[in-house]
């Protein structure tokens, strides 16, 4: 089980940090023309979301029904 959580946690922090600077690649423009608190809410949204469905689809049971 541990195993699984730890999966949860490094896969849902890392599609989080990926996720912001891949839009602004793919809108192409740069991180300097946007305030760096929204990069972060972006990354932490994500990263909730992502972490949220592989605890559901892994059944880790870290959030309680």
């Amino acid at each position: 089980m541990d195993i699984k959580r730890m999966i949860v946690f490094v896969v849902s922090a890392v599609i989080g940090l990926a996720t912001p600077f891949a839009l602004i690649a793919y809108f192409g423009t740069t991180p300097q023309k946007f305030a760096y608190s929204n990069i972060a809410l972006v990354a932490i949204s994500v990263a909730s979301i992502v972490g949220i469905w592989l605890d559901y689809f892994l059944d880790t049971k870290i959030l309680k029904s």
